[in-house]
């Protein structure tokens, strides 16, 4: 998860900021806000690994997002995500401008991995199948040794069988 930066001989470390752009802004500026927020990463020093444009979500409760003197309240979004890779100090500096961007309601950076964590499809729930081995296989019983049985005889078997 960690490099080292041969250069600067800093860690470089795999990040994930996941984010919420106002749901008021038009849908033709969702892509420039994305390649912006991108931009903004790289210009401070990381690299961008892979991402995920912004698409219009509902929220499962109302967001309010103060931008000057106004009250933004937010039932919707626009969530997207970009996986980057960059140094711990340099990460202060892509929440302080996230911080001071109107666009973005909230974001989460989280530590994360290189590699593509994100499922293909649905998941796909196997038939539990029952296996049935040869030893247990059951046999025909005649219908001859079905008949009932005295209490007597079965305690005279029981006792056979159990060695005291």
């Amino acid at each position: 998860m960690e490099e080292i930066n041969k250069e600067k001989g800093d860690m470089s470390t795999v990040y994930e900021v996941s984010y919420l752009l106002l749901p008021s802004l038009a849908v033709e500026q969702v892509p420039g806000k994305a390649s912006s927020i991108k931009e903004m990463m790289t210009r401070l020093g990381g690299t961008v690994i892979s991402d995920e444009n912004p698409v219009l979500i509902d929220l499962a409760y109302p967001m309010v997002k103060v931008v000057g003197t106004e009250r933004h309240k937010a039932n919707s979004g626009y969530f997207g995500w970009i996986k980057f890779e960059m140094t711990a100090g340099d990460v202060e500096k892509v929440k302080k401008a996230l911080d001071a961007d109107v666009d973005t309601v909230r974001y989460l950076i989280i530590k994360t991995v290189r590699e593509n964590t994100l499922l293909n499809g649905k998941m796909k729930f196997q038939k539990e199948e029952k296996f049935i081995k040869d030893e247990d296989v059951l046999e025909d019983v005649p219908v001859e040794a079905l008949k009932e049985v005295a209490p007597e005889e079965l305690d005279k078997s029981i006792d056979e069988i159990v060695v005291e």
